[in-house]
């Protein structure tokens, strides 16, 4: 039985597939649908945390999201992240550190 050429021959031999990540610190918008009910408890959320705050460092529901989802990820997501998806980890770091500020 005679032998198949792989794929690489096939392809010309010195075609490199090319892995182009994202830019893991750009913001995406994203559009979802919610329930009524669960955007007005979203957004009585959002009214107690600026009830005392300075009117500089008012929170929007936009904020208010972010910070919940990124509860959803812990530092075992990030570590496993990271390794698939390389700058993942330092992506986390860099949004922590801008939170800080």
């Amino acid at each position: 039985m005679a032998k198949r050429k792989d794929d690489t021959d096939r392809r010309g031999g010195n075609v490199v597939a090319g892995t182009f990540r994202p830019d893991l610190r750009a913001r995406i918008p994203v559009e979802i649908e919610l329930p009524a009910f669960l955007v007005c408890a979203l957004e009585a959320r959002v009214a107690e945390a600026n009830a005392d705050g300075d009117l500089d460092e008012r929170c929007t529901l936009n904020d208010y999201i972010e910070t919940e989802l990124v509860n959803l990820v812990t530092l075992r997501d990030v570590a496993e992240l990271d390794l698939h998806v390389p700058g993942f980890a330092e992506a986390v770091y860099e949004w922590i550190t801008e939170m800080r500020e």
